[in-house]
């Protein structure tokens, strides 16, 4: 049942995205020079499918979450605990994740890298 309920809200979350995408994109001129609405489109549909396929991996016991997912999740989830980080607690490493580690590190007098060192893992309680 959970399961179910989890895709019909992915479903419908993906839908109204496309609704929000095409009802902005409607009074959008497309001559040369501008975005072309399809394309835009396109991309925001290639990371909502990406985006759905990481959460039913996540959710099928066939492929459990590999180690550095859920390392990355233990990560987001101090660094927000702490204040550092704002984005989604997803195990994805983008941008915004190693911003927070940066900031952690400055704050905390440890070589400022933005990745995931020995150090900084002990000093977030994440081993």
């Amino acid at each position: 049942m959970r399961g179910i309920l989890a895709t019909l809200l992915t479903s419908l979350a993906v839908l109204y995205a496309l609704f929000v995408l095409l009802s902005e994109d409607r009074g959008t001129p497309s001559g040369s020079g501008l975005i072309n609405s399809s394309e835009k489109i396109s991309d925001v549909g290639d990371r909502l499918m990406q985006t759905i396929m990481l959460q039913r991996q996540r959710q099928s016991k066939d492929y459990p979450a590999s180690p550095d997912t859920d390392r990355i999740i233990k990560v987001q989830q101090a660094l927000k605990d702490d204040g550092f980080y704002s984005g989604p607690v997803d195990g994805t490493m983008r941008q915004s994740t190693r911003e927070a580690i940066r900031s952690f590190q400055q704050s905390n007098h440890l070589n400022v890298t933005g990745t995931l060192d020995d150090d900084t893992a002990r000093e977030l309680g994440v081993q």
